[in-house]
């Protein structure tokens, strides 16, 4: 307790004199291990011949699943924080290979992500992955091992496969698409199309999937963003699979900011 912080040293001196005192937080200490091991991310070693995937993440859990799935190096960014051509070249410029594939996930860091493999002297190709779920499609049919140009075919074809949605709130009033949008209200984007608005969150999750032929997806994750916490995200999770009962509903911590959900719909 830090009210008797100097109990031991009060019964030291009784017996002598006390030099070099050095008094410690070790509860500080441990919280701050915690919260780098939280941090930290097992990337996946690239080794010499082999094709490594540089992706652009925007939160903290997002990250950790791209390394799950074999990514090789990280870059943050994302809406409003976009990387610069000289923070994805400095990703995988020092990666023992040749071959490096780009997955931006953002529509607006492709551009950056192109530069790259324009000013690199290494082989590198841009999948253009314009939201995470697509950056998650296309990990899921990388080969280190296999053919370049194949891999990066394979990976394109994929960013098909999944369907993205995005819940935030609107920072002003503006009408998109036939869409009327105001202030403070939720929002929700199908693909990076405006497709409702709404003052209720719960509302904008489902009125979302409504706008998908959910019969021919079998699994819908979330990825919650760095506001939500567990109660609700729990609560709207339960309430989409009482309403798509023949569906997986999966949770996951996305640590994104700005949007509250990204759904990926596969």
């Amino acid at each position: 307790p830090t009210e008797n912080r100097y109990l031991p040293i009060d019964t030291c001196m009784e017996f002598g004199t006390v030099t070099n005192v050095a008094i410690e937080n070790l509860i500080a200490q441990m919280e701050a291990i915690e919260q780098a091991s939280k941090q930290k991310l097992d990337l996946t070693p690239v080794k010499t011949g082999q094709i490594a995937v540089v992706a652009v993440s925007p939160g903290m859990g997002i990250s950790k699943v791209f390394a799950s799935l074999g990514v090789a190096a990280i870059v943050e960014g994302g809406q409003t924080m976009n990387p610069s051509t000289a923070d994805i070249m400095a990703a995988f410029e020092d990666l023992p290979t040749q071959d490096v594939i780009i997955l931006p996930n953002n529509k607006n860091i492709i551009m950056a992500a192109e530069a790259a493999t324009e000013l690199s002297v290494k082989n590198v190709k841009v999948v253009k992955s314009r939201t995470v779920p697509q950056g998650f499609s296309a990990m899921l049919r990388l080969a280190p091992e296999g053919e370049f140009d194949q891999v990066f075919e394979n990976m394109e074809k994929a960013l098909s496969d999944v369907e993205t949605g995005q819940i935030t709130t609107a920072t002003r009033d503006v009408e998109i698409d036939g869409v009327k949008v105001k202030e403070g209200h939720i929002i929700a984007l199908l693909n990076g199309k405006l497709v409702l608005s709404t003052k209720n969150l719960e509302k904008g999750c489902l009125g979302l999937l409504k706008k998908i032929d959910m019969d021919d997806y079998e699994l819908i994750t979330l990825f919650y963003g760095d506001t939500m916490g567990p109660k609700q995200v729990e609560e709207i999770a339960s309430k989409i699979s009482e309403t798509y009962p023949d569906h997986e509903v999966e949770i996951q911590e996305g640590g994104q900011p700005h949007y509250q959900f990204i759904f990926a719909i596969e």
